[in-house]
């Protein structure tokens, strides 16, 4: 049976099925995420009779969905980073017929919160605690100040009621301003009831401002009028109603009505269909996994929910395709009775790649670090599974060299651009194939790929257009990471110019005479191709960095305390470092690289997609955010 549009309820209605538990979030919602201002503009919008759009609710009836899909409640205290999740709600077995909510769950989320519930988020100047503490992370309740609006050039976002999150010691600070009166806005559901509407404000709206020294006032006359009949009164929560138990059809409904917001990764859906065979809460483990590889010192990546089920499936020998059947029962137990060392070796693998020195920015195809989780996971050393050894600095140097320069190639190919399944089923069997080899296979990986649409060498123009690369680009670190492999691993390491940035400034190049004397030579200075381009930039350790700064470059290496050398920049001890010579310095530094590049990647004479561009920007929709 197909849906149809239902009466609208009010608010408090909505609220009283949140409540009772008749309306949930089916496993397939993202977690909630907006901000305090979206949830006040909300509420201003509403108390201005503005539309928020329609809701999409569905009627779950059949057991079968019951017992087999997983549903949530609805967050009352939400607390950033530790709190964002929603708590798992059993419906198997005789639980009552309720409603899914499947478009809508931000908007009745933020209601929900501003009538029931709270909101807490870091204070400013406060650090990141490492257990929720109200100290750093006070609970907020919504208030409306009653004595007047918002108005003057400050208001930016266009509201005329001043709703705000406030904890308990602001509002009572405010007690002593005579321009405010905040008013809890959730105290509105626990006023008198009336049976009609104009019985709000003689019943109930004069006696409570009497009460409160506020009888005379109209903005709070008017106001707390309006919200006690918005939420009390008003059928403000327009909805569809989709009647049909046919789960597939449900899918394609939720991802068409969402197909206007974030798009949705399909792996949010397949949640819904593995964590109802995962025994405790499939979600929870899930995105504690994200969040430590997101928060930890040691790691700082964005990874989302899709990357982690796919490793999953990569990890456990499956089909690594998004397919329902992927994740059936006897996978979904797999993973489970996995899920401890493969959590270890996702753990191990983003800390290698910090130590490789990758970031969430180098890092720009998350997909090419699933071969490498896959082979951490399945090679051993020392009778263990490799991904226990691969970190520590003691050991496996030659592994931990071959396996960077094998992400550093395919992120600077673009190989893990666009559908990535193709690719990673052909590494996920190229590596069985060759785990007896103990080591990386590089050259079989390269080999296999030679002549595809996903060929990993590199041609001529294609090195030379690498060495055009600008400083900030994510693409810095793995060419000069191709460039010089044997910088001590040990040492945390930046990218800086080497003839610093700030002589190539407008009015620094103004003052050297032998620069006005020659205009092409001068155009040449100010071009950033040339002085902010891989010629002229280096890595450095982090005490070379702060030697560095902004000191002249033939001054700086002439410092032996530098550890730097002109052969470690390849370049002989003739070549000038002068400021004056930067022409010549650019021209046998990027020769210089170019050998050098040459020598450390794979050289083609003609690749077989010459069309692949050098600025594809390949997975930026990846991540979840």
């Amino acid at each position: 049976m197909a849906g149809r549009f239902e009466r609208a309820i009010t608010i408090r209605q909505a609220i009283r099925n949140i409540d009772d538990r008749t309306f949930l979030l089916p496993a397939i919602q993202r977690n909630f995420v907006w901000s305090t201002q979206q949830i006040c503009t909300l509420f201003d919008s509403l108390m201005r009779d503005y539309p928020i759009n329609t809701f999409m609710f569905w009627d779950v009836t059949s057991p079968e969905i019951k017992d087999k899909y997983r549903f949530y409640s609805f967050l009352t205290d939400y607390c950033q980073r530790f709190k964002e999740s929603n708590d798992y709600v059993a419906t198997k077995g005789d639980f009552k017929d309720f409603k899914a909510v499947i478009d809508g769950q931000q908007r009745l989320t933020s209601i929900y919160i501003g009538l029931k519930g709270t909101y807490a988020y870091k204070q400013p100047r406060v650090w990141w605690p490492n257990t929720r503490n109200d100290q750093a992370l006070p609970p907020r309740r919504l208030y409306l100040n009653l004595r007047k609006g918002v108005d003057g050039d400050d208001n930016e976002a266009m509201v005329h009621y001043d709703f705000r999150f406030l904890t308990e010691k602001q509002v009572a600070a405010y007690q002593s301003d005579a321009t405010s009166y905040w008013f809890e806005v959730g105290k509105v559901l626990s006023l008198p009831e009336v049976k009609s509407d104009d019985q709000i404000l003689l019943e109930v709206v004069l006696p409570y401002l009497e009460q409160e020294g506020l009888a005379g006032d109209s903005f709070a006359i008017k106001a707390l009028n309006r919200l006690y009949y918005l939420v009390r009164r008003a059928e403000v929560i327009h909805f569809y109603n989709e009647e049909s138990q046919d789960i597939d059809y449900v899918l394609d409904v939720f991802i068409r009505t969402n197909s206007g917001g974030t798009p949705l990764a399909f792996s949010d859906l397949l949640m819904s269909i593995a964590i109802a065979n995962w025994e405790g809460d499939a979600r929870k483990d899930i995105d504690e996994l994200i969040a430590e590889v997101r928060q930890s010192s040691e790691m700082q990546f964005s990874i989302g929910r899709d990357w982690v089920l796919k490793t999953c499936l990569m990890l456990t020998d499956a089909d690594v395709r998004f397919k329902v059947k992927n994740f059936d029962a006897d996978r979904v137990s797999i993973i489970q009775s996995q899920w401890k060392q493969i959590r270890s070796c996702i753990v191990a693998t983003f800390t290698l790649l910090r130590r490789l020195g990758f970031n969430d920015h180098s890092l720009r195809a998350k997909n090419a670090v699933i071969p490498l989780a896959f082979y951490l996971y399945k090679q051993s050393f020392k009778d263990q599974p490799l991904y226990l050894s691969i970190t520590n600095l003691n050991h496996l140097r030659d592994e931990r060299l071959a396996l960077s320069r094998w992400l550093h190639m395919v992120l600077l190919r673009g190989i893990f651009g666009g559908q990535a399944d193709g690719v990673l089923s052909r590494m996920q069997r190229l590596l069985t194939r060759h785990l007896e080899k103990k080591t990386f296979p590089l050259e079989e990986i390269i080999e296999a790929f030679t002549g595809t649409n996903k060929d990993m060498r590199f041609d001529e123009a294609y090195l030379r257009g690498l060495l055009d690369i600008q400083y900030g680009d994510p693409r810095c670190r793995s060419v000069l990471s191709l460039l010089f492999p044997e910088i001590n691993e040990n040492l945390q390491l930046d990218i800086d110019h080497l003839h610093p940035k700030s002589a190539f400034t407008k009015v620094s190049l103004s003052g050297h005479a032998f620069l006005k004397e020659d205009a092409d030579l001068m155009a040449f200075y100010r071009n950033p191709l040339n002085w902010n381009s891989i010629a002229n930039l280096h890595l450095l350790n982090a005490s070379q960095n702060r030697s560095k700064n902004d000191m002249a470059l033939d001054e700086w290496i002439s410092n032996k305390g530098t550890g730097v050398t002109q052969a470690d920049l390849l370049l002989d001890d003739s070549a000038s470092l002068d400021f004056k010579d930067f022409f010549r310095f650019y021209g046998a530094r990027r020769e210089a690289l170019l050998q050098r590049l040459r020598h450390n990647v794979v050289v083609s004479d003609a690749l077989a997609t010459p069309e692949e561009a050098l600025l594809d920007d390949e997975e930026e929709a990846e991540v979840e955010t």
